[in-house]
């Protein structure tokens, strides 16, 4: 809500990755038979980009053969529901169906911090953390590939910086 407020118009993306895992909890698929099947057949729906027709066509298919399983039914009404942010990717080129990129920066400094017992202060943590992100900007990419294959030996800063900008050196 607060980036509706922010940024009217803005298109807000729900990661297809999360969305399947939090189905995957709901329904124990990790740990339980039942609803593998079901899942199987939603993971072919939010695992691809489809068009309209083919999307509705698949979840009406699941509604068809799972409408008598009020949990399979309610999974469904919460998929229509979010319909919207789920597609908000269409209309933006090559744009992901994943938020992943994001999830991996957070899962990398989350693996970092489980090294580290604790900081003597608060100060430390600050520290640590803006010594983190001005590595993390100021590194070169080294593993892109495909269209981004260019970006190898450039930094996330050098991409983004206004040219007018000189910085000064860290490292």
């Amino acid at each position: 809500m607060a980036a509706y407020h922010k940024f009217p118009g803005i298109k807000i993306q729900t990661c297809h990755n999360h969305f399947k895992e939090n189905i995957r909890r709901d329904l124990r698929v990790r740990s339980e038979d039942k609803y593998k099947e079901f899942m199987g057949r939603i993971e072919e729906v939010l695992g691809h980009k489809l068009n309209d027709t083919d999307m509705n066509r698949r979840l009406f298919a699941l509604y068809r053969d799972f409408r008598d399983d009020s949990v399979a039914v309610s999974v469904l009404t919460n998929i229509q529901k979010y319909k919207e942010e789920l597609l908000a990717y269409r209309g933006t080129p090559a744009a992901p169906i994943t938020t992943n990129i994001i999830e991996g920066m957070n899962g990398h400094i989350q693996q970092r911090l489980d090294s580290i017992c604790s900081f003597q202060s608060v100060a430390y943590a600050r520290l640590w953390f803006n010594a983190y992100i001005l590595k993390r900007r100021l590194t070169k990419f080294t593993d892109a590939k495909g269209k981004f294959r260019y970006m190898n030996g450039k930094t996330g800063v050098s991409q983004t910086k206004k040219e007018r900008v000189t910085l000064p050196r860290y490292f």
